[in-house]
């Protein structure tokens, strides 16, 4: 176990690697992406025993680690971590789909440039290239559809190979914040209209045609 902590401590959080190891039901599982967290002393199934190993959190930068698809384990004698490129966007990979980062089967509309299949014989992208989301649709089986339309382009498993290319996540709605309701507009004696604050509808002072009157300057 020693040998194996030498070896993860060459790594730090925020490094770009693929880790290959076994998941929490002892399945042989790849992640590739941005390690997440510290590594985690567990014990995890191995061959329907349970087995010491190291817990590595890997997937989009910015995910909680918390989240099990992150999460693969290795052990002294089984799996393996090293750092690998980080795709840049344009450049593609002719990869299984396992590869693609951040894939898991809670995925809905994570986005990438699909090229269409790939494999040994294939040489270069198809044409033409398109925007596509990725989703899981159950027993295995994905989902890559035209971001623009939703026609199904592919349907496959992870061990599927695929051209891709990274492209932007969909950017969240913006919020637009609640209207302020301002209470109706009363004269106070001699000292004017209230006026309210423009985002926070505190009452700042009174004014009138001649002056404006700070809150702090009203007798109470």
């Amino acid at each position: 176990m020693d040998e194996l902590d030498d070896l993860l401590a060459e790594f730090k959080v925020g490094d770009y690697v693929r880790a290959k190891g076994v998941d929490t039901r002892g399945h042989a599982v790849t992640r590739v992406g941005t390690l997440l967290a510290e590594p985690k002393k567990v014990t995890a199934q191995r061959n329907g025993t349970p087995a010491k190993g190291r817990r590595l959190f890997v997937g989009l930068a910015g995910t909680d680690p918390a989240e099990r698809s992150t999460w693969t384990t290795i052990f002294p004698d089984s799996g393996s971590v090293e750092r690998t490129e980080e795709p840049k966007s344009g450049q593609w990979s002719n990869t299984e789909l396992r590869e693609f980062p951040g894939i898991r089967t809670s995925n809905h509309g994570h986005r990438m440039y699909f090229g269409g299949k790939g494999g040994k014989r294939s040489v270069e992208p198809a044409e033409p290239v398109v925007l596509a989301s990725v989703s899981y649709v159950g027993d295995g089986r994905y989902e890559i559809r035209d971001a623009d339309n939703g026609e199904v382009l592919l349907t496959c498993t992870l061990q599927s190979r695929i051209w891709w290319a990274p492209a932007s996540p969909v950017p969240p709605e913006p919020q637009v914040p609640a209207p302020v309701s301002h209470p109706a507009a009363t004269v106070k004696e001699d000292l004017g209209k209230p006026v309210h604050h423009v985002r926070t509808g505190e009452l700042v002072g009174y004014l009138t045609h001649k002056q404006f009157t700070p809150i702090d300057k009203v007798e109470q």
